[in-house]
């Protein structure tokens, strides 16, 4: 999957650890997955109260949260796959080219058709956040806002951005060169 030009962050400095795709994984589930964890059920929270006290005014805030509401659950069970299956196999590619052994069996025949379907659940929440930014004018509250309002749209336009890097560390880096050690163990 590539990234428009506008969404893709800058080229990353790589730390000498994540070289090891172990290390890159342990670094998205660590960083990332975890964040999402968190930020999900608080984000959900927080759009609850939102629409109660701003909905009224801003009818579009429902869709915000309805949203949301989809986005949440989809992005907590993809995280689930990737922990505990893709990366786990991830891992074993990892150790079996260090360890100089064959390549591990796969019980989805080759790493490549879940590499596609998470690209494709990365799709589908990428067009999710374009959607949250179209209606929130890019995280933009109302000058009217009292601060707990405005926070919300931060906290969402923080998601949206680690969501970003998240999709961009694994498109780009984990997921090819994961494909290509597969490739090369065969």
């Amino acid at each position: 999957m590539t990234q428009p030009n506008s969404l893709r962050p800058p080229e990353p400095c790589l730390p000498d650890d994540w070289r090891d795709l172990g290390a890159l994984a342990g670094h998205i589930v660590a960083a990332h997955h975890r964040y999402v964890r968190e930020a999900v059920p608080d984000l959900t929270r927080h759009l609850r109260r939102l629409v109660l006290r701003q909905g009224l005014n801003r009818p579009e805030l429902s869709t915000v949260e309805h949203t949301f509401a989809q986005l949440g659950p989809d992005l907590l069970a993809h995280l689930d796959k990737e922990e505990h299956i893709l990366f786990p196999y991830i891992c074993e590619l990892a150790t079996a080219e260090s360890g100089h052994r064959p390549r591990p069996l796969s019980p989805f025949g080759t790493i490549a058709n879940p590499l596609r379907m998470m690209e494709e659940e990365h799709l589908t929440a990428m067009d999710q956040l374009i959607a949250l930014r179209d209606l929130t004018s890019n995280y933009t509250p109302p000058a009217a806002w009292p601060q707990a309002d405005a926070d919300c749209y931060a906290a969402l336009a923080r998601f949206d951005a680690d969501f970003q890097r998240h999709v961009y560390l694994e498109n780009t880096l984990l997921f090819p060169r994961a494909l290509d050690l597969e490739s090369r163990l065969s």
